[in-house]
């Protein structure tokens, strides 16, 4: 029975109990009840919606064969088929004196199982009251507080009504109410609105579009939307429009563009001119090392990591701008041979991994998931720190496992710790910044999984494990 639902006319439907089946749309906007509030409701309920009383209207009289009851209700015009057509003589809440139909409804074996009532205005019918809308004092007050212009226009352009910001409630800008578009806006601009009007009540269309030009000596920016407005009949009478001011926002968005270009630029320059030096620096560190030896050596090799650390912040950053910028294509990778290359950028950290060859979907940049994971475990750990790192293979997935004997996550802070700039996790000792998000973001992409994990199940102070699930090849 949706097509009810499409009915221009007040329609409603009732079983053979007398109990609302079906209120449809226009019924709604007819009565301002709503079909949930009242579907279900028997007991003349729908008598009450319509004329303000219970009492049968002519779909029960359908049901119960009879006529179109009191005469001091209707005005009987017609009876074929089944059908009672009859005219009201008390007001309905439309304030309007109108004609009812009503007709029984059958199921496919021919029984009766329930009455349709359908209203609509008399030819002559008057309204008792003005038609429902905005009153002029709330449409100022919406245009105030939107920041906007609030128009309707009609079939020949012509402005019906019209509020605009800081206009006094209830006035009209520059008298603009019976004039067209052309007493305010550049020729080019009144002729869209008016064709614009024309294509939304001729076709029922909703226009929605940016309009930039030049108005009142500045270049302005506008963002029109206009949809139709009918009468009580369903029917398009009207265009009503919003047009909101955007120039600003289109000026602070251009600036904020401008910003960011020049912002990477720097970030750009910048990266490049400390990579560069750190690079210099662990390679003299790395000459000195070679050439020391016992605990010197081992100093030179933590100044080199320490210089390492540095170079991995450069490249998250790098690589973040990166991601946001470009969709990464998977391919197989090799996963043991990432993590024992990882393994040599950190001379003489103790990382132990037992291993083999293991094909995942991914990328070269998954050498920056383990590589993270590395980096945060000395951050966290210190020099001294052990790194065992292990990889898991099923049929369909590889779980990378990362642990170490550092600090330790705490259990409050194990769902945000991947969060970019998560500012608990900053404030509390064990925060993992931007490294693990570059190792959720990339994982993501991966179609896998990371989450954070205690070396030692129960005990968080006994050192944290990363665990990242990889698509196998």
């Amino acid at each position: 029975m949706g097509i009810f639902d499409h009915l221009r006319q007040p329609a409603l439907v009732l079983d053979c109990e007398g109990r609302v089946v079906i209120w449809n749309e226009s019924m709604e906007r007819y009565t301002g009840i709503r079909a949930e509030d009242i579907v279900g409701e028997g007991g003349y309920a729908h008598g009450e919606a319509l004329f303000g009383e219970k009492f049968p209207t002519l779909a029960n009289r359908i049901l119960s064969r009879g006529d179109a009851g009191d005469d001091t209700r209707y005005r009987l015009s017609a009876r074929e088929d089944g059908k009672v057509i009859a005219g009201t003589c008390i007001s309905p809440v439309s304030g309007r004196e109108v004609a009812s139909m009503a007709a029984p409804l059958y199921d496919t074996a021919g029984r009766q199982i329930g009455a349709v009532e359908t209203i609509q205005d008399t030819p002559d019918a008057r309204p008792l009251r003005d038609p429902p809308g905005v009153p002029d004092e709330q449409a100022q007050i919406l245009a105030d507080a939107l920041s906007c212009m609030i128009f309707t226009l009609d079939w020949d352009g012509i402005y019906s009504r019209f509020f605009t910001t800081g206009a006094a409630p209830g006035s009209v800008p520059e008298e603009i109410v019976g004039k067209t578009p052309h007493a305010l806006f550049p020729a080019a601009e009144a002729d869209f609105l008016v064709e614009a009007a024309r294509r939304v009540i001729g076709a029922g269309e909703v226009v929605a579009e940016m309009r930039s030009f030049e108005w009142r000596g500045e270049q302005r920016s506008f963002e029109v939307t206009m949809q139709p407005l009918h009468d009580p009949k369903g029917r398009v009478v009207a265009a009503a429009g919003l047009s909101f001011d955007v120039t600003r926002d289109l000026l602070r968005e251009r600036a904020l563009q401008e910003a960011n270009q020049a912002s990477s630029l720097y970030l750009d320059l910048l990266g490049t001119d400390i990579y560069n030096t750190s690079m210099v620096a662990a390679t003299v560190i790395e000459m000195l090392r070679e050439r020391l030896s016992g605990e010197d050596a081992e100093l030179a090799q933590r100044a080199k990591n320490t210089v390492e650390q540095g170079i991995n912040v450069i490249k998250n950053v790098e690589l973040l701008n990166t991601l946001n910028k470009h969709r990464i294509r998977l391919e197989p990778v090799d996963l043991d041979e990432i993590i024992r290359g990882q393994i040599r950028r950190y001379a003489g950290i103790d990382i132990r991994y037992e291993g083999g060859s293991c094909m995942v979907w991914a990328n070269p940049l998954l050498e920056h998931i383990v590589s993270n994971l590395i980096s945060n475990s000395i951050k966290f750990g210190g020099m001294k720190v052990r790194i065992d790192i292990s990889v898991m293979e099923t049929a369909e997935v590889v779980t990378l496992t990362v642990a170490d004997t550092g600090i330790g996550i705490p259990d409050p802070l194990k769902p945000n710790i991947f969060d970019r700039f998560n500012r608990d996790a900053r404030s509390v000792s064990g925060s993992r910044g931007l490294g693990l998000y570059i190792v959720k973001t990339l994982t993501n992409q991966y179609g896998g999984r990371v989450w954070a994990a205690d070396r030692v199940p129960g005990r968080p102070e006994a050192g944290a494990a990363i665990k990242v699930i990889l698509q196998r090849c």
